[in-house]
């Protein structure tokens, strides 16, 4: 192969796969071949430009991959070797700026951001997961994976089962014996299902419209003890009668939808978290009666991209249960289809409607 392919969003629903040369690798970088790339909701916002950034870009950050080359101090800095399989996080972040220096990394401005905020425009130019190879950049954070983890397992650690762990237990405080409801039956709606499960929650409520029902079915075997298709059941009416009045301690949305947002308020009891970690847009304003969170002191959480401690305790618990989170995974696509794909999981696609769907470069 004498160059790379990447998936390249040149602005607005124009993405185009484009050829890059293989990059010179420093002594403090690396070169990734990539496995597999997770598709998810905020790849289609990025298509629509619904996200700003700098154009162009490789899309693509849920990474597993195996580390190719490394430059002659890249092992000790991320304590690889040529040959590992790796899931990659753009999270460590410069180390000098505010945020780094309370130790939130993630928001680091001057971070290596796969498959967002940086660009592909000038070399080493693989900055995205969507592509056949992938640059190691010195402050990118490297997670060693077992080979005993299928690919599709594997490729859902580091963002999706991460997040479900960073947003439901880390930020939610899900805990033993609450009753949780997560708005949505996505992937990320999965990994919170899962992860209030290992947190030891009694009750675990999972929602959905009427399409939804195989992501339904496939909540129960991720931990949802009531599932509840919103377009034939009142969500609250739900809640409040399985519940005997009580409502819920948590509830964590990850649709992005301002009708959902709003009735989770209605879902909770007093001093009770309502955790948001789906993107509804730049522009979307979500109508919400303030008071009802006043008097009742909820705690609104917002959250981002999980944490490294997120990432770890997922890939333990993944790697010790055995558990099949690939059960999610319902399609898997060739690097040329991946337009395809992302239009795919914005529901834009006649007939195919994935739960969770990969790019894997080496079928095409």
């Amino acid at each position: 192969m004498a160059s790379v392919r990447g998936a390249t969003l040149l602005g607005p629903d124009k993405l185009e796969i484009r050829e890059y040369p293989f990059p010179d690798i420093p002594a403090d970088g690396g070169l990734i071949k990539i496995e597999m790339g997770g598709v998810c909701g905020t790849d289609v916002k990025y298509l629509h430009g619904k996200l700003k950034v700098d154009y162009p870009i490789i899309l693509g950050h849920e990474i597993l991959g195996r580390v190719e080359k490394l430059g002659k101090n890249a092992a000790a800095i991320h304590h690889v070797k040529e040959g590992d399989r790796v899931i990659l996080k753009g999270a460590l972040g410069c180390g000098r700026c505010a945020d780094c220096r309370r130790n939130n990394q993630r928001f680091c401005r001057q971070r290596t951001s796969y498959g967002g905020r940086t660009t592909c425009d000038k070399p080493p130019h693989l900055f995205g997961g969507f592509a056949d190879y992938l640059y190691l950049a010195p402050d990118v954070l490297c997670t060693k994976v077992s080979d005993s983890l299928t690919p599709e397992a594997a490729a859902l650690i580091g963002s999706v089962m991460a997040n479900g762990f960073q947003w439901a237990i880390r930020r939610g405080g899900v805990k033993m014996g609450d009753f949780v409801l997560i708005q949505g039956p996505g992937q990320q709606g999965l990994s919170c299902t899962f992860a209030s499960k290992h947190a030891g929650a009694a009750k675990i409520f999972v929602t959905g419209i009427g399409r939804d029902q195989p992501r339904l079915e496939l909540a129960k075997k991720f931990g949802a003890t009531r599932t509840i298709d919103v377009e034939a059941e009142d969500v609250v009416e739900v809640i409040r009668r399985e519940t005997n009045g009580e409502m819920c301690d948590v509830v964590v949305d990850v649709s992005g939808n301002p009708n959902a947002i709003v009735k989770s308020v209605d879902c909770l009891h007093r001093q009770s978290t309502l955790v948001l970690g789906g993107l509804t847009g730049d522009t979307t304003v979500t109508p919400m009666l303030m008071d009802k969170l006043v008097w009742n002191e909820i705690k609104l959480q917002g959250c981002f991209t999980a944490d490294n401690d997120a990432t770890e305790a997922a890939l333990r618990i993944i790697e010790e249960t055995k558990f099949p989170v690939e059960q999610m995974v319902s399609h898997v696509f060739p690097l040329k289809e991946v337009e395809h794909c992302i239009r795919a999981i914005g529901g834009e696609v006649p007939g195919t409607f994935p739960t969770k769907a990969l790019i894997n470069p080496a079928i095409g």
